[in-house]
């Protein structure tokens, strides 16, 4: 349809549903690919994220061409350049954030501490792709710092080792006292930023995500 055959209304509806398509694929990649499972669960930061991406995407935007759009107007075509263009690069820097802050896996180093979030924008190249490469969510430290190193940056692929691998179990043993840890057969270690427990078997396999705030 040409933008002379149109009404502020049409061309609201269709602004409206090509942002909404947009903005659903991208939650789709958010919730699926980028936060994937638990990492979903224990950092919720995707969620203001979307939040703004949202307010852009499918609110401001297409408000604007609602207000702007006349057909009348010799200045039309360059209006919803402007607005187009304000949009796409307010989408990308806000997909950008989200994906640049994404949490990659867990790591423990001092068990009683708890498990700590590694996210993608405070790793080292190196550390990431070794992460992702190795598809498990979860590891533990291997390295001389009691509490890990101050900078995640700092850590190196062969410090880390998942759970599921080597003797998670006696890991801990060596840490504090077993009984701090086992309970039923299982084993569970606070993951303090999203005030809940992670499960795991005796052999070190993730199981499930307990929240302490209904305990």
């Amino acid at each position: 349809m040409h933008l002379a055959g149109m009404n502020r209304y049409q061309a609201f509806g269709i602004h409206f549903g090509i942002s909404l398509m947009i903005f659903i694929g991208l939650v789709t990649m958010v919730l699926f690919v980028w936060y994937p499972g638990v990492l979903r669960e224990v950092d919720s930061s995707w969620q203001q994220a979307l939040i703004m991406i949202a307010g852009v995407d499918l609110v401001l935007g297409p408000l604007l061409t609602l207000i702007v759009f006349n057909p009348a107007k010799k200045s039309l075509k360059m209006d919803l350049s402007i607005i187009a263009i304000a949009q796409i690069a307010a989408l990308i820097a806000g997909t950008y954030t989200v994906h640049q802050a994404r949490p990659v896996a867990l790591y423990v180093s001092f068990p009683a501490e708890g498990f700590e979030i590694l996210t993608a924008n405070n790793l080292a190249p190196k550390t990431e792709s070794y992460l992702i490469e190795n598809g498990s969510l979860f590891f533990y430290y291997t390295g001389k710092e009691l509490f890990g190193p101050s900078n995640q940056k700092d850590l190196q692929p062969d410090q880390l080792i998942p759970t599921s691998e080597g003797d998670f179990n006696s890991y801990l043993s060596t840490k504090m006292p077993q009984s701090l840890f086992l309970f039923e057969k299982t084993l569970s270690i606070d993951i303090p930023a999203a005030n809940a427990k992670a499960i795991f078997d005796l052999e070190g396999n993730y199981k499930r995500l307990e929240d302490q705030t209904s305990q």
